[in-house]
């Protein structure tokens, strides 16, 4: 079992999320060159000749992660349990989360006790979820618990059961709450009961999540893969740490019309 490792989540038929993912994972190894990097993946042959690790994803453990194709991010929950089971401390991110440094002084921040993730965004509007009798193992949800950004989560192997425990508790969430987030709510709550502590991430990392950003970032990532993706890996790496995905002036002019006031 690794000690510490970065860890992503990509599926589907859209390149964009296995592109992000590799392009991030070429970054760290810019910044962090020994960093450990599993990917877990319904496309292993994507990442072949990569110095990355798959972990495998058949459409049965998808379905079965996604509680019957009935919730996506099912996958992601369930994806960090497996990720977890083979290290120490796992710190992951999205795939539309990159390095613009060495992101390694983070693994020092994870503990049986502590956990980061992205940022805490307060109590989830529209969730209505007070009464309703949800519970996490012995903790009766009351509807006043604040919500974690899961867009990075940084925990410890220890924290294996409040994982499961988060898995369990999306799917009585499915029929009570519509929103998409019902798994950060989920795995933000496990990681702060019984002690524990989640703390923000506060490392080199940016992201492209917003539709405009991750519009831009689709052509910027689409034009690296085209122009470096057959030269060798110390080149495709150096240039990886130099693409610009954040919007310039001019780019956020080309993209007026996308603008709402």
């Amino acid at each position: 079992m690794h000690s510490e490792t970065y860890g992503y989540i990509a599926f589907g038929d859209d390149d964009l999320y296995h592109r992000g993912a590799l392009l991030s994972a070429l970054r760290l190894l810019h910044f962090t060159p020994h960093a450990r990097i599993t990917i877990a993946t319904d496309r292993p042959q994507f990442y072949a000749g990569y110095p990355v690790e798959t972990l495998p994803l058949s459409s049965d453990q998808m379905a079965e992660m996604s509680f019957g194709n009935r919730y996506v991010f099912g996958i992601k929950a369930g994806g960090l349990i497996e990720l977890l089971k083979r290290t120490e401390r796992l710190l992951f991110m999205d795939t539309d989360i990159y390095p613009v440094g060495d992101a390694s002084k983070g693994f020092a921040r994870i503990s049986p006790s502590q956990s980061i993730m992205r940022l805490c965004e307060g109590i989830p509007a529209g969730y209505e979820i007070e009464n309703k009798g949800l519970r996490l193992g012995d903790y009766r949800i009351t509807g006043r618990e604040v919500m974690w950004n899961s867009g990075i989560v940084g925990v410890h192997r220890a924290n294996l059961p409040a994982l499961a425990s988060a898995y369990e508790l999306i799917e009585h969430m499915l029929g009570v709450v519509s929103s998409h987030t019902k798994e950060q709510f989920a795995v933000g709550l496990a990681l702060s009961q019984g002690g524990r502590k989640i703390a923000p991430h506060r490392l080199p990392l940016r992201h492209y999540n917003t539709a405009g950003k991750k519009a831009f970032a689709r052509g910027q990532i689409a034009r690296f893969f085209r122009d470096n993706g057959d030269l060798p890996l110390d080149q495709q790496i150096e240039s990886s740490a130099r693409l610009r995905l954040w919007r310039g002036p001019l780019d956020l002019w080309a993209q007026r019309a996308r603008w709402r006031f």
